[in-house]
């Protein structure tokens, strides 16, 4: 005992150490805030943040497929185009328990619905996929976590699926509905000796399907696995080894051979076609002659033109169409002429139906659409004496119905409810909708006839609901001699005057209803149950829309009485609905009755008005259908007995429908020779075959009806066993409770006979369809979960259960609830509710994870997930916290294993926008609208107080540019204020706010309506001490190609208050202006650069980002960039000699520059420190030569750097400070992959290497797996921006800042505090001459006034005072 205790501690902490290897952490920098601003603001395309805490901790995410809502965005920002998504992968995931690391091990194209755990590192995994981690296996496969190896069980195709796989003592048992080894349906695997072999009874049946597998245990020994029985659940009737279910013994046999006179029970009821209209194509008849054939009992003939093919048509009215028939009845006429081949059309679906009939001539059902066959009067009777000769045999079948006297024959053929049935007689063929349609019009087209023309003695259209309308004309028979209550649907008014809607309302043709404004109007139904069942009664009600009457609508009181005046249900119904429908009167059992006295009806009265002051009260009475669920009776026999006693050696067969049970000890000695043997070329049955017993188990398959179908097999501790299917009963012996959960007791297992014992109901009940545990299901069960808590049911269904019990809800304190909607805890003779509304999906999958010390059940069906909270009782409606997982499996104490199509557990939720503050994150009070467009692209931090952000986005009242406060940054946005019109193609580019907080200048990359200025596009200037949109605004930059503009940067030189902006474009107004652009604040004028001096020179391409070096000269970057068409990727540009030059170190780097940082202040002659960000490159200056710093980064083609930070850290470091001080550390934001770690989208540069920082995840859809999303900006505040030349003057320029953003907008954010009145004297002393915003035009230089005036500048200055 004591090594088998150090044997167990060695495993576990074997398993823990391993645990520890798989996360490995990462340690992040500490850095100092205080520094920077106080926080890393990140702004972008996401919704979920982490920070990089293991190696790998990004597997959790995706790459950005081509159609993520990222592209989607950038396509958006570009051209204004959305892109659909694909369906994502499943994914496997291994979870730290205690630590909440995750990471994702494998990718599987379909979804996993089994999970078994074979050891602290292996699992089975089972599903519907063909790959796995882009290796194609075949369903299920064995899966080493710590090795990456995958076992196959099968190598070869199985043409078929598994479906469920049970592991017992070293096997594992697979069931489905496959094809191996020319065996069907099962196969075993041996888990040791890694093979696969078929079972020993040889599978089952072909076209079979096992769907579940379960152990019951032999409870006198449950440590002995060879003991107890498998047993198998699906769908079949037969073992692939056929005879092992023949048993050869001798006995004493009684014979019993039975007479039977049988009468069948029809519940099918006739559609009134009476108020139908007729018409024929080819007809020798009028129509209204051809319509006399829906009564047949009248005689009358409907004829067609001879030799020739003929249509009868007929349309039903109004009220009536949409009507489900299941068959229709056609006779045939006396005679040698008749229809022999037709088929039928209904509309408004316009097409052929798929129709089934019995075949006279074998008796057994047949099917046709195109051409369907109908007999002579003479041939057809040949059949009926046939079956009147036969009677006796045919009736042998429970499920045949043969009139001894005329020779009728019926079959019923729907085995869920038998409410159904089809057949033929002396003069009539019936034909059986396969397809449950909707019809308004049925067309019967002749194609072929005997002797010289079709001839149709009758038609007539049947259906299993019983509709009874208010408006009792509808309800009129075909026949006149059919007139009688004791036979028919009816109503009758009792009270009060009814008008028919068409007479009140020309206007409604498509309804056709009883109108009534007295309040004490009384109207009942009577609608024909004339046989005792369960029925479902529902009564509809027209939408108020439609006549105009929803402020007049009434609430009537419907009241269901049985056929003792026996209340059954009352319920008040309000009428106001805007559009048709209907309400559930009643769900039970009715007597039936075939009297006017003591019958079923329904009572509908006034009852109030819903508006009290609603004059005059308008109640509608429309119908009331009652559904046929299931008859008492379905048929009414006579037997008489003969008995005879014989002594033979007989074959007993055992039957099996969907139930199977495989006793492991019966077969420990199998050998097929005593199964059967041959002798003189014939094979025989062996007495000794008794491998399969005739056990309780498979005494009740045998009970069941042909077309069982087990769907999962529950065992509840060791008494109880729980079937899962659709259930019919073959036998009168026999009586279910339900068609769709049979519990049965297992009283014990039979030691000796190798078998389980269990107690088959055998006392006669009435049926009660879908009454489970107590429980009124609407709809079957779809699985059944195993909990401690108890039996857990879902599906799609809705449960009531019966007045003397109740039904618990478990998100309200168990106080109790009238109903359970798509899942439901079974306990204690209990049932409980999780609280939810109805959901119209078919929940199949379920699994139960803990994260965080929290239990979470995940219910999941056609790609809908809803997890519930089941520490706290409560659903989890965050759609970032949902847990889109189907199957979950505990490997060890430590770790556990998670498939699903996404499993999220991100350290932070924010949609676009948060910010990390003491190495946590947080979130600015910004709620960005959900939009696949909506993305904010840049930030500015003006000071301790301010920054601005910008973008496409809404939040609120903010659209595109919004104010965060810096001092409470989780206050709300605040939005730029005055009139301005953004253009859907609009989005903020760039960002700049001038040292002295003036002006906010805005890179717009569409158009922008400024009070007056329509259509401004480039920079748009918005005046930060007034608050409000300056009143000059810049003439637009513009492409003269058409192409859409891109403003990529702004830096501002101080001394002449001139802009400098750059990007994509080539016209300022009408004045050429390529690449760079510059905007004299003072006179409110464009200005080309290239122009200056007298010099003409040539700049190309798309500038990216620029930065002062010395306080008159800034550092221009781009793409495709040149100089008097040589390339180069930097020039500069002297804003006093106004001329661009170029440096040749500077540009003896490969690729284009989309972004640089200046890493040293003092770099007046460029030869100071900084990197620069390219497409697909990363390079470090160190003040001579350029190296790659991006060894680290594993270029993809979503690949995309979009900024670039200098961090300063908590102290100092021994870092590389060959770019860089060792008191920063470099930051870059986009998506890239770093290696040995992967996907990030920041990352960390210590001069040296790189270290992954934050990854973000956004999901596709509700459903989807995740991928990984965006930063687009970071904001800090920045010392190394450089964007104003007086930035490379004062060091301490931030501290300046107080006066910043103006008297306006300081109240806007309300930031009037002391600072605010301190600055409101040097407001006025340093700006009185300043008004509205705008600056007064200063004096033109002389030396402009003496010389020659540019033409384009003229041209210029007249779209300038155009545009004003």
């Amino acid at each position: 005992m004591k090594h088998l205790l150090q044997l167990l501690y060695l495993i576990t902490v074997s398993a823990l150490c391993q645990a520890a290897d798989i996360f490995q952490p990462v340690t992040l920098p500490t850095l100092n805030y205080r520094d920077i601003g106080s926080r890393i603001g990140l702004f972008g395309s996401f919704e979920a943040l982490s920070f990089y805490s293991y190696v790998n901790s990004s597997q959790i995410v995706n790459p950005p497929s081509g159609v993520s809502k990222l592209m989607a965005k950038r396509d958006d920002a570009s051209n204004g185009t959305s892109v659909s998504t694909e369906d994502t992968t499943n994914s496997l995931y291994l979870q730290d328990i205690e630590e909440d690391f995750s990471l994702k091990f494998a990718d599987l194209n379909g979804e996993i619905t089994q999970l078994i755990v074979l050891s602290n590192d292996t699992i089975i995994v089972h599903g519907n996929f063909t790959r796995f981690n882009n290796q194609t296996v075949i369903s299920p496969i064995i899966y080493d976590t710590t090795n990456r190896k995958i076992t196959r069980i099968f190598e070869d195709d199985i043409k078929g699926t598994v479906k469920i796989i049970f592991h017992d003592n070293g096997l594992l048992y697979l069931g489905g509905d496959f094809q191996f080894n020319n065996t069907y349906s099962a196969a075993v695997y041996n888990i040791s000796a890694q093979t696969v072999e078929s079972t020993l009874f040889q599978g089952f049946g072909e076209n079979s399907s096992i769907n579940s597998i379960a152990k019951i245990f032999n409870n006198a020994d449950e440590n002995n696995d060879q003991l107890g029985s498998i047993i198998f659940g699906g769908d079949f009737n037969t073992l692939g080894l056929s005879d092992l279910l023949l048993h050869n013994i001798t006995t004493n046999r009684t014979k019993h051979t039975n007479t039977t006179n049988t009468t069948i029970i029809s519940a099918e009821q006739i559609i009134s076609l009476r108020h139908a209209t007729v018409t024929t194509v080819n007809g020798q008849d009028s129509d209204e002659d051809a319509k006399d054939i829906i009564c047949p009992a009248n005689g009358y003939e409907w004829t067609a033109i001879p030799n020739s093919g003929a249509e009868w048509q007929v349309l039903l009215p109004n009220e009536m169409r949409g009507v489900q028939p299941t068959k229709a009845r056609l006779y045939i006429p006396e005679g040698e002429n008749g229809i022999k081949l037709f088929r039928i059309y209904t509309y408004p679906n316009n097409g052929i139906m798929n129709l089934t009939y019995i075949d006279p001539a074998t008796n057994e059902l047949a099917y046709c659409d195109a051409w369907c066959p109908l007999l002579t009067f003479d041939d057809l009777n040949e059949y009926v004496e046939n079956n009147i000769a036969n009677a006796t045999d045919l009736n042998e079948d429970d499920n045949v119905f043969v009139d001894e006297e005329n020779g009728s024959y019926f079959q019923y053929y729907d085995p869920t409810t038998n409410t159904k049935n089809l057949g033929y007689g002396s003069n009539f063929q019936e034909f059986a909708f396969v397809n449950d349609v909707g019809v308004d019009e049925v067309i019967v087209t002749i194609l072929d006839w005997h002797g010289i023309q079709g001839v149709l003695a009758g038609f007539e259209l049947y259906q299993n609901a019983i509709t009874v309308y208010a408006n009792n004309t509808l309800n009129e028979p075909n026949c006149d001699s059919d007139f009688s209550l004791e036979h028919n649907n009816y109503a009758v008014i009792n009270t009060g005057t009814f008008q028919s809607i068409q007479e009140i309302d020309p206007d409604v043709t498509t309804n056709d209803y009883l109108v009534t404004h007295d309040t004490l109007a009384k109207v009942t139904l009577y609608p024909n149950i004339s046989y005792s069942g369960n029925y479902s009664i529902i009564m509809t009600t027209p939408g108020c829309t439609e006549d105009n009457t929803c402020s007049l609508r009434a609430i009537v009181n419907v009241t269901v009485f049985g056929d003792h005046d026996n209340i059954l249900a009352t319920n008040l119904i309000y009428q106001n609905n805007e559009n048709f429908k209907f309400d559930y009167l009643f769900y039970g059992h009715l007597n039936g009755s075939t009297t006017t006295s003591g019958t079923n009806r329904i009572e509908i009265s006034y009852h109030d008005r819903v508006i009290p002051s609603s004059e005059p009260p308008v109640m509608v009475v429309d119908k009331a259908i009652a559904n046929i669920v299931s008859l008492d009776n379905i048929y009414d026999k006579n037997l008489t007995n003969h008995t005879k006693n014989t002594t033979r050696s007989e074959l007993f067969p055992i039957k099996l429908n969907g139930l199977f049970e495989y006793s492991l000890a019966n077969f420990s000695f199998f050998d097929e020779l005593l199964v059967h043997y041959t002798r003189n070329n014939q094979t025989y049955i062996s007495p000794n075959n008794t491998f399969v017993g005739n056990s309780s188990i498979n005494l009740l398959s045998g009970s069941l009806s042909n077309d069982t179908v087990v769907d999962q097999i529950s065992l509840q501790g060791n008494d109880t066993l729980l079937l899962l299917g659709t259930f019919e009963s073959a036998t009168q012996n026999l009586t279910l409770s339900n068609n769709n959960l049979l519990t049965l007791s297992i009283q014990s297992y039979n030691n000796t006979a190798n078998e389980t014992i269990i107690n088959l109901p055998s006392r006669l009940r009435k049926r009660a369809t879908q009454s489970i545990l107590g429980g009124n299901f609407n709809n079957s069960i779809t699985r059944l979960v195993d909990l401690p808590q108890g039996v857990l049911a879902i599906g799609e269904f809705s449960l009531n259960v019966n007045d003397s019990s109740s039904i618990r809800d478990l998100s309200n304190d168990n106080n109790t609830i009238s109903s359970a909607n798509n899942f439901a805890l079974y306990d204690g003779d209990q049932w409980y509710s999780f609280g939810n509304d109805y959901i119209a999906n078919d929940f199949n999958q379920f699994t139960n994870v803990s994260i965080s010390g929290t239990e979470f059940f995940v219910f999941s069906g056609n790609g809908v997930f809803r997890t519930w909270d089941n520490g706290n009782f409560t659903w989890v409606t965050d759609p970032n916290r949902q847990l889109n997982l189907t199957q979950a499996a505990v490997l060890n104490e430590r770790q556990q294993i998670l498939g699903g199509t996404g499993f999220n557990t991100m350290d932070f939720y924010s949609t676009d926008q948060a910010y990390i503050t003491d190495g946590n994150f947080s979130q600015f009070g910004i709620d960005v609208n959900q939009n696949t467009s909506f993305i904010i692209t840049n930030s500015f931090y003006v000071n301790s107080s301010l920054s601005v952000i910008g973008g496409r986005f809404e939040s609120d009242n903010v659209k595109n540019v919004g104010f965060i406060n810096n001092t409470n940054p989780s206050n709300a946005l605040f939005s730029l204020q005055g009139d301005a019109t953004w253009g859907d193609d609009a989005m903020i580019q760039s960002l700049y706010v001038d040292n002295d907080n003036q002006y906010l200048f805005m890179g717009v990359n569409g158009s922008v309506s400024v009070g007056d200025s329509t259509n401004l596009t480039g920079i748009v200037i918005y005046d930060l001490v007034n608050n409000t949109f300056t009143s000059f605004q810049p003439p637009v930059l513009s492409n003269s190609n058409g192409d859409p503009i891109e403003v990529n940067s702004m830096v501002l030189y101080n001394q002449g208050n001139r802009l400098l902006v750059g990007g994509k474009f080539d016209l300022a107004g009408s004045l050429s202006c390529p690449s760079v652009c510059v905007y004299d604040i003072s006179n409110t004028r464009w200005i080309n650069p290239q122009d200056g001096n007298d010099q003409s020179r040539s700049i190309s391409g798309v500038v990216t980002d620029m930065k002062f070096f010395q306080s008159n000269q800034a550092l221009i970057a781009g793409t495709n960039l040149t100089l008097n068409d040589s390339d180069v990727k930097f020039l500069t540009y002297n804003f006093e000699s106004d001329s661009f030059d170029t440096k040749s170190n500077m540009n003896n780097i490969d690729g284009s520059v989309q972004r640089f940082i200046l890493n040293d202040q003092n770099n007046k002659n460029l030869n100071g420190r900084l990197v620069a960000l390219g497409e697909d490159s990363i390079y470090g200056f160190d003040g001579s030569n350029w190296s790659r710093i991006d060894g680290d980064i594993v270029y993809e083609n979503y690949t995309t750097f979009n900024d670039i930070k200098l961090l300063t850290l908590a102290s100092a470091s021994n870092y590389n400070e060959t770019y860089f001080s060792r008191n920063n550390i470099l930051t870059i934001a986009g998506v890239f992959d770093l290696r040995d770690y992967g996907l990030v989208n920041m990352a960390l540069f210590n001069g040296t290497s790189w270290i992954p920082y934050v990854f973000t995840s956004e999901s596709l859809d509700e459903s989807s797996s995740l991928e990984i999303g965006d930063i687009k900006s970071i904001l800090i505040d920045d010392s190394n921006r450089f964007q104003s030349s007086d930035d490379l003057k004062d060091t301490n320029r931030f501290l300046s800042r107080g006066k910043i953003v103006g008297i306006s907008l300081a109240c806007a954010l309300g930031s009037t505090t002391l600072l605010g009145l301190l600055y409101i004297i040097p407001y006025f002393a340093l700006f009185r001459t300043r008004k509205d915003g705008y600056v007064p035009t200063q004096r033109i230089e002389e030396n402009e006034m003496m010389n020659a005036v540019n033409p384009e500048d003229l041209l210029h200055e007249i779209d300038l005072q155009r545009e004003k």
